[in-house]
């Protein structure tokens, strides 16, 4: 039996107090740091549990000390190996350190003892996609996509991960169909208007058209949906129609950024709206803006076509 010192059996009637009158271990305003000191005295004192490492961990993951999270995630693992939530962030955690392998490992483990929890196994699922896309497969993760949508098809995300995969791939009409499923199992906003992007990636310019306009009436912050309108109409052969709505676009996206502010979904949509009316250089200087302020993939595979465009 461990034997404390005067000093430490203070400290640690103190600590119990105060434990006894939080009604919560953390108050609403402590912050990472703060809640990985908290943790930290519980593990000295009460010892190491698998919530307690694995709380830390997250707060660790928070402020990028990702091989101090990997570590306390491993010996979760070893105290409870049966907890699959713990080797999910594990997963999470090796990737972001660039441990595609070990992370695909972690995930496997997982799913080896998932078979009765479904909710966890579909998640464990989408995240194994999600390495499989950064390691360049991308048939397999589109299987691990629908099979985890196929187990939990409530999550509007998963949805929309899945969409952008097949948009990569090609897939429109599965795309088309899959979005279509999605707005009826989910009912979600997001989805509809990633429906219209599929209509125009897929070439159905008329039908996009039917479902843009009634958006472009209603919103009172026009531009995405006036971008999305010249897509159609450069489609449907109205060229000049469409360079209305795309000189319209930069305007309105002129105004909202005002002097200095960097916003990358709106220095992507400008970037766009200048690429479909030709101004290439223009778009190029928008595009690599909203890169580095942080856009996704999209801005980034318009990016690298235009660069690779002749004479762009």
């Amino acid at each position: 039996m461990r034997i404390l010192c005067s000093c430490q059996r203070l400290h640690l009637g103190l600590w119990i107090g105060l434990l006894t009158l939080m009604p919560g271990r953390l108050t609403a305003h402590a912050g990472p740091e703060h809640e990985i000191a908290e943790l930290t005295e519980e593990i000295l004192f009460f010892g190491a549990t698998s919530d307690r490492l694995l709380q830390r961990a997250i707060e660790y993951r928070t402020l990028g000390r990702l091989k101090e999270a990997e570590k306390d995630l491993k010996q979760a693992v070893s105290l409870q190996p049966s907890q699959i939530g713990i080797r999910r962030e594990l997963a999470r955690v090796q990737f972001g350190i660039g441990q595609t392998k070990e992370a695909l490992q972690s995930v496997e483990s997982g799913l080896r003892i998932s078979e009765n929890d479904l909710d966890e196994r579909a998640s464990l699922l989408m995240l194994r996609g999600e390495l499989q896309v950064a390691d360049g497969k991308h048939e397999k993760a589109l299987s691990d996509f629908d099979a985890a949508i196929q187990l939990h098809p409530a999550n509007a995300d998963w949805f929309l991960l899945r969409s952008g995969l097949q948009r990569r791939l090609g897939k429109h009409e599965a795309r088309l169909a899959g979005l279509k499923e999605g707005i009826r199992r989910t009912g979600s906003g997001m989805l509809e208007i990633e429906r219209t992007e599929a209509l125009l990636d897929a070439g159905h310019w008329a039908l996009a058209l039917k479902q843009i306009q009634p958006e472009l009436e209603a919103s009172r912050l026009k531009a995405s949906w006036q971008i999305r309108r010249a897509r159609a109409l450069i489609g449907l052969q109205r060229r000049a129609e469409a360079e209305t709505d795309l000189k319209l676009a930069v305007t309105e996206i002129e105004l909202r950024l005002g002097p200095g502010l960097k916003e990358a979904s709106l220095l992507g949509d400008r970037g766009f709206a200048y690429e479909l009316l030709g101004q290439t250089k223009q778009a190029l200087y928008d595009y690599l803006a909203a890169m580095e302020a942080g856009s996704g993939l999209e801005v980034q595979t318009r990016l690298k076509a235009l660069q690779a465009a002749p004479n762009p």
